[in-house]
């Protein structure tokens, strides 16, 4: 693409000072320069750790010709320059007119909220792939697209990965594309030039406060997505926001959206709205619950899961999906990697993983829990270093109170002193009068809590969920909640042969 169309797609508000000759053609564009190859754009992010204005030499050295600054730096004579305000705000416009705009050929679905987002995007991909679409996901598991299972670096990746991953959608002749949004990409506006058809708000709960630093701050990251709709209708197609009515923060996002362009649809199970749920029954097996008549029945338990699946129901609605089709589609998910996943190796006892690492994450999968009538609860969780350390005593709280025992274990320290962490926590459930001790160590943890575990019991894993790793400092090593609940199972159950045996 010439340089001069690239930076052609920017409004006169862009502020930019150009130093060279546009009229060169770009091959590439990149924000590292160890992914700078001939031809190609730098883009220079003030990042939170490094300065990408600090390796422009390196990038020019691998083959860069311009390069986008927002600082006074000096760039070497026969390299443009072109700086603007802020790089990172004008990042997603650049990426998306570099691969051709690729969102305005798919039908966006963006779902963002704390908790719910990536169950959700599950179920809308196995809605929307019965109606017979060809669909890809961008979820915290894994990116789906066509027939490529991609490792997910973030939840909601940088500008340059989404519009890439936007163009490889509509490479493989996708017709639509549901993703997380995090808060994080809305602050950091990883998801401008990114135009959606639907936007999802599950719910709001304290987290990311580390990064966000107040709740308010937190919400109106979330309610960008929302703002966003109507900026852009290029589609013709009406635009949809929907929200959980039942969440107090619901009134708060519906004031982001532009209601002249953008059709507002509420859904819940406590008060009456749009898309409602009631007659709800769980299971030790299944949920079913009723929506305008009919009954729809779910591999996945819990209340929190009936949101979800209310969401699934509304985009596959505005999508002209039939509620028979949506009902079977949602039958056919057997489970989500990670969330409420059953471990099993034959034991008389139930072991569950899931990636609760919020308060009110683990307050829905305890509750979800208690709902299944099980003799002793076991939990096993720890919350993360360098993160929001508010959080932490409320775990250790909610664990007391619905838990019968709770080990209290490392989760990704990073480079906080895990004795601190785990010290932060313990304050909280030492309100309770739920025993509980500490063991530091993961997979110790964890082998202690299902080699104490009894017929009847449920073994609850929290807070890692489909995460293959474990950070501690600066040293990541593979880790897996699941494979290590396999390994602990099967040494009880070599134990108890052995005993057998030897009796």
């Amino acid at each position: 693409m010439w340089l001069r169309d690239l930076i052609g797609v920017l409004d006169e508000k862009d502020e930019k000072q150009i130093n060279g000759n546009l009229d060169i053609q770009i091959e590439n564009i990149a924000i590292d320069s160890r992914h700078v190859t001939d031809g190609s754009l730098f883009i220079c992010i003030a990042g939170f750790a490094t300065d990408g204005h600090a390796y422009i030499h390196q990038a020019i050295k691998n083959g860069a010709v311009a390069v986008l600054i927002d600082k006074a730096v000096s760039v070497p004579s026969g390299i443009v320059s072109i700086r603007v305000a802020s790089t990172r705000l004008i990042m997603g416009k650049i990426a998306s007119a570099f691969y051709g705009f690729p969102s305005k050929n798919l039908r966006m679905s963006g779902i963002t909220g704390t908790n719910g987002k990536t169950t959700t995007t599950y179920l809308i991909e196995a809605i929307l792939k019965a109606a017979g679409y060809n669909v890809a996901r961008l979820s915290t598991t894994q990116y789906s697209i066509g027939k490529e299972q991609i490792h997910a670096t973030h939840t909601t990746p940088d500008s340059i990965e989404l519009q890439q991953l936007l163009k490889k959608a509509v490479d493989y002749k996708c017709t639509h594309l549901v993703m997380e949004v995090s808060s994080h990409a809305l602050s950091l506006d990883r998801v401008d030039g990114c135009e959606f058809d639907t936007a999802v708000f599950t719910n709001l709960t304290v987290d990311h406060l580390d990064f966000h630093h107040t709740q308010e701050e937190y919400l109106r990251a979330k309610a960008k997505l929302f703002a966003s709709l109507g900026e852009a209708n290029d589609k013709g197609l009406p635009k949809l926001a929907l929200i959980n009515t039942d969440s107090p923060f619901a009134e708060e996002i519906i004031k982001a959206v532009h209601p002249e362009c953008v059709l507002i649809r509420g859904y819940g199970i406590e008060k009456q709205t749009d898309i409602f749920a009631y007659n709800i029954e769980t299971t030790q097996d299944y949920t079913t619950f009723l929506y305008q008549g009919v009954k729809f029945k779910l591999n996945l338990l819990g209340r929190h899961n009936v949101y979800n699946t209310l969401v699934a129901i509304g985009v596959g609605e505005s999508e002209g999906v039939e509620l028979e089709t949506i009902s079977q589609a949602l039958e056919s998910v057997g489970g989500i990697p990670g969330r409420f996943e059953r471990i099993w190796c034959g034991q008389p006892f139930t072991v569950i993983v899931d990636y609760a690492h919020s308060p009110d994450a683990l307050q829905n999968v305890l509750q979800t829990c208690r709902q299944l009538s099980p003799k002793k609860i076991i939990t096993v969780f720890g919350c993360g270093g360098d993160r929001d350390r508010s959080k932490r005593p409320q775990m250790g709280n909610i664990s007391g109170g619905l838990s019968d025992e709770t080990i209290l274990t490392n989760d990704n320290p990073r480079t906080e002193a895990p004795d601190d962490i785990l010290g932060e926590i313990e304050a909280g459930i030492k309100q309770t009068n739920s025993q509980y001790q500490i063991i530091p160590d993961r997979r110790e943890a964890i082998f202690h809590a299902i080699g104490s575990a009894r017929k009847g019991d449920i073994v609850l894993i929290a807070g890692k969920g489909h995460e293959d790793y474990q950070i501690v400092g600066d040293k990541t090593t593979h880790f897996d909640d699941r494979e290590v609940a396999r390994d602990g199972l099967n040494e009880v159950q070599g134990r108890n042969i052995r005993e057998d045996k030897e009796r």
